[in-house]
């Protein structure tokens, strides 16, 4: 759940970037174009392995909100631990929808809600599901849920948003107690995507027609701090139609964690042929 989550988080912030000229901004002691400081994040941020993010998905339609937030190893191999901690649609919370998802070693640990308990073997609170197995048994694309989740990845969303033409300096502000320059600028998703390499661009065209089209213009917003790391972005779709928005704020860059499995006497396994009413 938690995974899926962060998914649809990651389908909006690879739908657009972000505002209008190109006033100087300064990273560090350096004076930059706004265009010139997104570069720089972008080159900074794809130089740091470990990072948490905290992620509000709002908006949209029924006016539904969720929160999630993830410790991510990206390199030498994804790992990462996310938590699904608030729900909510019309203004109510929907009780029953936080959950904890862990990955590692390709395999996918979740806890399982309630109502599910009777698709896992001995009624444990955790499930593991092997990324490959799910693929052959089921055809549910597990892999290409991971892949998404990669995409919260903050280097690649600045890098995303060196294809705007009229970013520019708004100011200087806090975030979390640090000092930041912001940045606003817009982009269409066609434009944001081809600053991927050609794997990523194929991941994502999976999922353009649920962000809206290649298209669709979105705004951005990017907090960047003296490192040139960014600490915050928001962006939200630009003119009529569904209008979500995504803000991500980012921490602890470059610091190690471990992500470890739940004990295996919490864990049970998946039964995919009941869930999917598959049958050999």
């Amino acid at each position: 759940m938690a995974a899926g989550v962060t998914s649809a988080g990651a389908v909006l912030l690879l739908s657009g970037c972000g505002g209008t000229d190109t006033k100087s901004g300064s990273t560090g002691d350096i004076k930059l174009t706004a265009a010139d400081a997104v570069i720089k994040a972008s080159e900074k941020t794809g130089q740091a392995d470990t990072f948490k993010a905290d992620l509000t998905v709002a908006g949209g339609t029924g006016g539904g909100s969720v929160h999630a937030t993830g410790q991510f190893r990206l390199r030498p191999t994804l790992q990462f631990n996310a938590t699904l901690d608030n729900v909510s649609k019309g203004g109510q919370g929907l009780s029953g929808l936080s959950g904890q998802a862990i990955f590692t070693g390709d395999t996918l640990y979740a806890k399982v809600p309630q109502q599910f308990s009777q698709f896992v073997g001995g009624g444990k609170p955790w499930v593991k599901v092997s990324v490959a197995q799910a693929q052959q048994q089921s055809g549910m694309d597990v892999r290409g849920v991971i892949n998404q989740i990669q995409q919260v990845d903050p280097a690649e969303q600045t890098r995303m948003f060196t294809a705007s033409k009229d970013v520019r300096k708004v100011g200087s502000e806090k975030v979390d107690g640090t000092k930041t320059t912001h940045y606003q600028g817009t982009v269409t998703v066609k434009e944001a995507l081809q600053r991927l390499n050609a794997q990523q661009r194929a991941d994502a065209q999976k999922w353009l027609d649920r962000a809206g089209g290649a298209d669709r213009k979105m705004n951005f917003d990017l907090w960047v701090d003296s490192s040139n790391l960014p600490r915050k972005m928001v962006t939200k779709g630009a003119g009529s139609g569904e209008t979500g928005t995504v803000t991500v704020l980012y921490r602890d860059y470059g610091k190690s964690f471990k992500v470890s499995p739940p004990p295996s006497d919490q864990v049970g396994e998946l039964s995919l042929q009941g869930l999917f009413g598959k049958h050999n």
